[in-house]
């Protein structure tokens, strides 16, 4: 998983010595942020008000996407 922390902080590093960084790469990293905490959410959704932690566990090692790529 890619670590969104260590990116902001390389990206702030770079921008402190002048480099140029599309405002593009920002928004990506936020909305990768809210597609995060949104996925925490279902998987916290699915483990305690429908009981389907097999599912949860699913989607947090990602097999949901495997399924969809085949």
């Amino acid at each position: 998983m890619i670590d969104l922390d260590a990116l902001d902080a390389s990206i702030a590093e770079g921008e402190k010595k002048n480099f140029f960084v599309a405002p593009i790469v920002k928004e990506l990293i936020a909305e990768l942020r809210e597609a995060r905490k949104e996925r925490a959410a279902v998987v916290a959704w699915l483990r305690d008000e429908m009981h389907h932690g097999w599912e949860a566990d699913a989607i947090e090692r990602g097999e949901h996407r495997r399924e969809e790529e085949r």
